[in-house]
């Protein structure tokens, strides 16, 4: 685990902003989708995901854990709308996002269990 004043802990904060907010500019080439329900979701769960990384970022602790967790929650309910759209058209592009949104999985995962 990394010590949250250790230099690895603001470079994982940093990567995670980083991909979602590069999950985020993917998407929203895409919104609105031709499913309205699933186009305010997929806006709404990438929002909160970037949102709660920055908020994560500022705190410590518990705290701190909690936000990431949220964030991850979030990414994973954009994974489940990217799932459903592929049942019909996906998206181009989706490939690319699906693996952005799974690296930040992996962050978000490691910056939990710290």
């Amino acid at each position: 685990p990394v010590a949250s004043g250790a230099p690895g802990a603001s470079l994982h904060r940093f990567d995670a902003a980083r991909l979602a907010l590069a999950f985020r500019a993917h998407i929203v080439r895409w919104l609105p989708l031709k499913r309205v329900e699933l186009s305010d979701q997929l806006d709404r769960a990438s929002l909160s995901s970037t949102l709660n990384i920055a908020e994560g970022a500022g705190r410590a602790g518990r705290d701190q854990a909690r936000h990431y967790a949220i964030a991850r929650g979030s990414a994973f309910e954009c994974l489940a709308v990217l799932d459903l759209l592929d049942l019909e058209t996906a998206p181009p592009g989706s490939r690319e996002a699906r693996a952005i949104l799974l690296r930040l999985m992996a962050v978000l995962t490691a910056l939990i269990r710290r």
